[in-house]
Parts: structure tokens; C-alpha cells; sequence
């Protein structure tokens, strides 16, 4: 009996995933040890199965989600900030310059 016969999911390599993601193979990798992204050890090789893959795309979307799920985490423990959201989006208010004019200041990637 064939290999394709006894197993019919679809697997992807670490690069493919990544490429399925547009992130870099490193962060595959990184997710798959920390055990946030399910894979199959072969030897010194991962696969993903597809389902996997499809269970990401089926998140729910971005509003439904968490600050925590959001990456705004951080904030969590201060009190005086509140939501973590609407605490980047005053932010984002109160600042008056274009994504050209923040990208451009190198003092603000210094910090």
C-alpha cells in the first residue's frame, strides 16, 4: 500500500508554510518549538499539516479577538491606560503626523 493511500492530508515544509504566512522561516520555526503552531518532527524536519494551516485562517476576525490576542498585552497590568486598543488608537489621535513623517524620524527608533 502507498504512503499516499494510508495518508491523504496534505503536509507543508517549514518554507512553505512560511510562504503560505509571508513570514520568515525563523518564525515557523519559533512557533512550532513553542508549540503555538502544531507540526510533525521527521527526523531534524517539521511538517505542518494542512488542517492546521486551515484552523489559522478560520480565526475569528480581529474584533471578536482580545486585546492579549491583539498583541496590546502589555498594557494589561496599568491601570491608568485601560483598553489597550483604544489606548493606541488615542495615540494614533493625538499624533498629527503622516506614516511617511514617523517612519522617517530616526529619534523614535532609538528609544
Amino acid at each position: 500500500m502507498e504512503t499516499r493511500e494510508l495518508y491523504k492530508e496534505r503536509v507543508y515544509t517549514v518554507d512553505e508554510v512560511a510562504a503560505i504566512f509571508r513570514v520568515p522561516s525563523g518564525t515557523v520555526r519559533r512557533l512550532i518549538r513553542r508549540g503555538d503552531l502544531p507540526a510533525i518532527r521527521l527526523g531534524r524536519t517539521y511538517r505542518v499539516p494542512r488542517s492546521v494551516i486551515d484552523d489559522y485562517f478560520d480565526l475569528p476576525p480581529a474584533s471578536v479577538l482580545s486585546d492579549e490576542d491583539l498583541g496590546f498585552g502589555m498594557w494589561a497590568d496599568d491601570d491608568t491606560i485601560g483598553d489597550g486598543v483604544e489606548y493606541v488608537n488615542r495615540i494614533r489621535v493625538a499624533d498629527q503626523r503622516t506614516l511617511e513623517e514617523v517612519l522617517a524620524d530616526p529619534d523614535l527608533w532609538r528609544k
